[in-house]
């Protein structure tokens, strides 16, 4: 008996050894390998079709060939690190700096890097200007020079492919650029218009005096001069134009209307090429004395410093409305529509208004 128990002891202690063997010790886990993320690919730019034609025999208002969406969106896929070069005849009157710093808003909205380059009214620096854009490699230029300025220079420019987009008159279209711009002369005869239709309904059957402040360093400026006068005169044949005085930046108008009173102190009307040159005109009335229904100032650019005395029922009485944020960006739309691969007429025209006042 004792012997069998034994035996059934030593058979259970076998077993457990034999179980115990059998059940391994779990082994650490052993780390899985992260997997490295797989990068976002760069969104592939989609290629830009053949340029669009300059159409030369072709002319529209500006508002007739917006861009579309899909045009943008091309566009923006493919201007990024490209320049637009914006050569400023002056940043000192509000319509030049509203002109190019919508172009270079609406520039940069579109991807591409844009840059101001300030003439200060100095045709030398602005041909310096062009050139300089020429050998950054500019994709487009905007200018308000004329072709006798920088008529060579864009040639240049634009036989390197580069799209030359002038927002002043239209001398630079047969040296290969598109105009984007007011009617230099369709200005100047609104301005004219205004001021003499103003003059015959303030002082009836009267003789008027009147200036014109010019700028004459432009041929344009004195071309809108010319029309300004010729409209004032059909308008009311009583103006007689004592004298044009230089203008155009805010200085050179109060100079102008000083010496002008001097020689004419019966001086009644005020016109010029732009709003810079008449706004100091109207600072050298206000400081001689001089009271609304004896003189009258009318203006070109509708700069909101003149739109503020106008509506105040100042001696500030009308002013044209040439547009010139809306040109600015008019003139990017332009360039961008021929990169695009849409035909582009030679001629944008910016529609104008005339503004007397709420």
């Amino acid at each position: 008996m004792r012997t069998r128990l034994v035996a059934i002891a030593a058979t259970a202690l076998l077993v457990a050894a034999c179980a115990a063997a059998a059940t391994p010790t779990p082994a650490p886990p052993t780390a899985t390998p992260t997997q490295a993320a797989t990068p976002t690919p760069a969104p592939t730019p989609v290629p830009l079709p053949a340029p669009g034609k300059i159409l030369r025999t072709g002319k529209v208002v500006g508002d007739e060939i917006p861009l579309t969406a899909e045009q943008e969106a091309l566009i923006k896929a493919n201007s990024s690190g490209k320049l637009v070069g914006i050569v400023a005849t002056t940043m000192e009157t509000e319509y030049h700096k509203l002109l190019n710093e919508s172009a270079k808003g609406r520039a940069e909205e579109l991807g591409f890097t844009a840059e101001i380059c300030d003439s200060q009214v100095d045709n030398a620096k602005a041909l310096q200007c062009l050139e300089g854009f020429i050998s950054k490699g500019a994709t487009m230029i905007m200018t308000t020079s004329s072709a006798e300025t920088v008529g060579a220079a864009v040639q240049e420019a634009t036989s390197k492919g580069i799209v030359v987009v002038q927002v002043t008159g239209s001398s630079l279209g047969d040296f290969g650029a598109i105009t984007v711009s007011v009617d230099n002369i369709t200005i100047g005869l609104a301005a004219g218009k205004g001021a003499g239709e103003f003059a015959a309904a303030t002082w009836p059957g009267e003789a008027v005096e009147a200036i014109i402040l010019d700028y004459p360093d432009f041929a344009s400026l004195i071309a809108r001069a010319d029309a300004i006068e010729r409209a004032m005169l059909e308008a009311n044949p009583s103006v007689n134009v004592v004298g044009r005085f230089k203008g155009g930046l805010r200085d050179l108008g109060v100079t102008a209307v000083e010496t002008a009173l001097q020689q004419f102190p019966d001086l009644r009307l005020v016109t010029g090429i732009n709003d810079g040159g008449n706004l100091g005109g109207y600072q050298a009335l206000v400081s001689a004395g001089k009271q609304p229904g004896e003189v009258a100032v009318f203006g070109i650019d509708c700069d909101p410093e003149a739109v503020q005395l106008i509506d105040g029922g100042t001696m500030y009485e009308g002013c044209v409305d040439t547009n010139p944020a809306g040109t600015g960006v008019l003139a990017v739309n332009a360039f961008g529509r021929l990169i695009a691969g849409a035909d582009v007429p030679g001629f944008v025209e910016v529609p104008v208004s005339v503004y007397e006042g709420k």
